[in-house]
């Protein structure tokens, strides 16, 4: 479609040759942004599904990405061709409707109609949703003047706002028709819904604002309100280029001044070429070459700002550069680009900052008082922001890192920490004039201060891992020693009394053997000899050679078993309940008659011996012999000089429910990192501490070094899923790197392809 053909607009009613202009160029401005935005959009989708095949866990779900890439490959020009008629359409449709109030749209669904919908539809309507409801949040002021210039150019009082053709209801509804016909799977397409949020509904703002510029300057309500003036998109390369310039040097090491200087004039570029597109005012105009402020008089000017309450966070600029022509009423002078473009890339991470949900809030606000300071590092040392052992830099990571562990709920103001983060922000504030070696100074003061905090916690810290160990092994013991009984009880017709003598006694022998095998391993051996003859002897007599070597052995095996019970300390009469309790089973068993003889007839014939049930009384065993039960059909199949605890028995087994995603982050948790217990309104934050690799248990304490709770790795996961438990992000990440990749990020929003690509550099 040819220029010519973009610059004939039809109406239905004659309107002004001016106001038919004014549409012509909003028209040909809106395919020009569109079509960009929709070949980056493609070619984002094109990258991610080509990762996402890379990352797949089965073949299965490999292809389906694969075939996706390609196929969307052939579909792309048709795809974009349509979203173009779609959009365009419905721009020329509210034209030729300009006399008359178009229908009101649809009602939205009611809950039952709903339930009509069919399942991936609806899913699709709910991303569209989203989509448009983040468009008119993010860019709600634009869209108010784009809705009343567009109702004054049809000769209407006012339009609603999803009338609008260039409203984010009319374009993300477009995307959907282009879509439509093509044979995706439901995640791919909610998958290029999502990428179109990233890439084309984020970018929004620059192109509304030019559209309103443009209307502006062609004498459309020109003072309907302080609209930014228009500043034409950027032809494109630039950002892109310095992107990758500035995303390597803040992933490499220091490699000297000159890497410093580079990098710097790459984020300079990303920084002017984000703020033309962000509309945002600049105290530097592009073509000014006169003279502006010096270095000196910015650094005086921001010292005065340093106090305090004197200037917010989010306008210091605004701040300092009255506060510069205050004392020069007639000084046209502006601040030099460069120190602009520190202020505003240091206001960016300090942003950052405040938004990070890894810090409580109290801890934020002090750090965000560090801001000035911080701009006054960046205008006397470059390097502030790419040398990653900066004293800057290392002070404001340990004073994050620090705050992580505080808990808002327990009187964070009278805790020693957060005292000590308070007081070296005042020092700051006090105390920093020109001097940077002020902050390696407070470095060193606070790295000692923490290193003895941790060292307080550490033996705390030290203490409850090593009592949970020591738990821990007392259950692999225990789970042990259940699975040698299980292993010799299974498929035989044990006694009640001997299977309770095994489980609720000589388990106690067989566990204080294992624990001292190292030093005595008879013990051990001899513990499961005695078990195993003790078994044995309550088998019924098949001939009288078995009855007579059973006569012979029960006397030696009742006083190998008195001599284990002496470990114990039992006491001595119970002892002797125990032992005439098996003498009992013994003659029971031994006066059934033999296979295939006449029963004897006995005046007082001992009673028949049933497997009744038994109680397990300790608890800890009980669980064991539980999770043992349910594979005894496989016991043969466990190596004994293998099984050294749970490994027989999957986590998977008894996870069932558990969301994938929840496990995956459950096991890839690592020690050290940070989580948040949340329960009702209250909030408790903790650290992994330790994590069992044989019965995958979870220690959590709090920054003192106190347990706060062992988790064991399935309910870790059920909370994680349903929310209980909250991991803070980034939380071993230091705040500094993550807000030099947010500031990146940010600065490369347009073109978004390479925000998508490079925003966790």
């Amino acid at each position: 479609m040819g220029t010519e053909n973009l610059k004939v607009v039809d109406f239905d009613v004659a309107r002004e040759r001016p106001i038919h202009h004014a549409a012509a160029e909003l028209r040909v401005l809106l395919q020009r942004h569109l079509d960009q935005q929709m070949k980056d959009h493609l070619a984002v989708v094109d990258d991610q599904l080509f990762k996402l095949s890379g990352m797949a866990k089965t073949n299965a779900e490999q292809t389906q990405y694969f075939e996706a890439m390609r196929y969307l490959r052939l579909e792309a020009n048709p795809v974009r061709a349509q979203y173009a008629l779609g959009v365009v359409r419905a721009f020329d449709e509210f034209w030729r409707q300009a006399a008359q109030r178009p229908a009101k749209p649809e009602a939205s669904l009611s809950g039952a109609e709903l339930s009509l919908v069919e399942e991936a539809a609806l899913e699709e309507e709910l991303a569209i949703k989203g989509m448009v409801d983040k468009g008119r949040g993010l860019f709600q002021r634009e869209l108010q003047a784009l809705d009343a210039r567009l109702a004054h150019m049809a000769g209407r009082d006012e339009i609603a706002p999803e009338e609008n053709p260039l409203s984010p209801e009319a374009l993300c509804h477009a995307l959907g028709q282009a879509l439509r016909p093509l044979a995706l799977d439901l995640p791919v397409r909610l998958l290029v819904y999502k990428l179109y949020d990233q890439v084309v509904v984020a970018a929004l703002g620059g192109f509304y604002r030019e559209a309103n510029a443009g209307l502006i300057q062609q004498g459309v309500l020109p003072k309907l309100a302080a609209t930014p003036r228009w500043v034409p998109l950027p032809a494109g390369g630039l950002a892109a280029r310095s992107g990758e310039a500035a995303a390597a040097y803040l992933d490499g090491s220091d490699e000297g001044q000159s890497s410093y200087l580079e990098a710097f004039a790459a984020l300079e570029g990303l920084m002017g070429d984000w703020r033309a597109r962000m509309g945002l005012p600049s105290f530097h105009p592009a073509d000014y070459t006169g003279p502006t402020f010096a270095t000196g008089e910015v650094l005086s000017a921001l010292n005065l700002l340093q106090q305090p309450g004197v200037a917010r966070a989010d306008a210091v600029k605004g701040y300092l550069h009255r506060q510069l022509r205050a004392a020069r009423a007639e000084d046209a002078r502006p601040i030099a680009r460069r120190e602009e473009d520190l202020i505003d890339m240091v206001s960016l991470l300090f942003e950052f900052i405040l938004a990070d949900d890894n810090l409580p809030d109290s801890v934020k606000a002090l750090i965000s008082r560090l801001q000035i300071p911080v701009i006054k590092v960046a205008i006397l040392e470059k390097s502030l922001l790419g040398r990653k052992n900066h004293p800057v830099r290392l002070l404001l990571n340990a004073l994050a890192q620090a705050g992580i562990g505080l808990d808002p709920g327990e009187g964070i103001a009278e805790n020693p920490v957060f005292k000590r983060i308070e007081a070296t922000v005042h020092r700051v504030l006090d105390q920093f004039d020109q001097d940077v070696n002020l902050f390696s100074e407070l470095l060193d003061e606070f790295t000692a201060f923490m290193q003895k905090e941790n060292q307080r916690s550490g033996v705390a810290e030290e203490r409850a891992r090593q009592a949970t160990q020591s738990k821990e092994q007392m259950r692999i013991v225990k789970h042990k020693v259940a699975y040698e009984i299980a292993s010799r009880l299974h498929g035989k017709s044990t006694p009640a009394v001997v299977r309770s003598f095994l489980f609720n006694i000589w388990k106690d022998v067989l566990v204080l053997g294992y624990l001292r095998r190292d030093r005595t391993p008879a013990d051990w051996e001899n513990s499961l000899a005695v078990m195993d003859r003790l078994v044995w002897s309550v088998t019924v007599p098949v001939d009288a050679a078995h009855r007579a070597e059973l006569v012979n052995t029960i006397p030696p095996l009742l006083k190998s078993i008195k001599v284990g019970l002496e470990v114990l300390s039992l006491d001595p009469q119970a002892v002797v309940t125990i032992l005439k309790d098996l003498r009992a089973c013994h003659i029971t068993r031994l006066s059934r008659p033999l296979e295939g003889a006449e029963p004897v007839p006995v005046a007082d014939p001992a009673p028949v011996e049933r497997p009744g049930k038994v109680e397990i009384r300790d608890p800890e065993l009980a669980r064991a012999i539980v999770d043992i039960r349910a594979n005894l059909p496989d016991v043969e199949a466990f190596s004994l000089s293998d099984f050294t605890g749970l490994e027989g028995f999957q986590v998977e087994d008894i996870a069932a429910g558990i969301d994938p995603a929840a496990m995956d982050k459950a096991r890839g948790l690592g020690v050290g990192e940070w989580v948040e217990f949340r329960d009702g309104g209250s909030r408790t934050r903790a650290k992994l501490s330790w994590k069992s690799q044989l019965t995958s248990t979870y220690v959590f304490v709090n920054r003192k070094g106190c347990k706060v709770a062992e988790i064991p790795l399935v309910e870790l996961a059920k909370r994680l899923g349903e929310g209980g438990i909250q991991l803070i992000e980034g939380g071993t990440v230091p705040l500094m790197d993550r807000a030099l990749h947010g500031l990146l990020s940010r600065l490369r929003e347009s073109p978004p392809k390479e925000a998508l690509l490079n925003a966790a550099v």
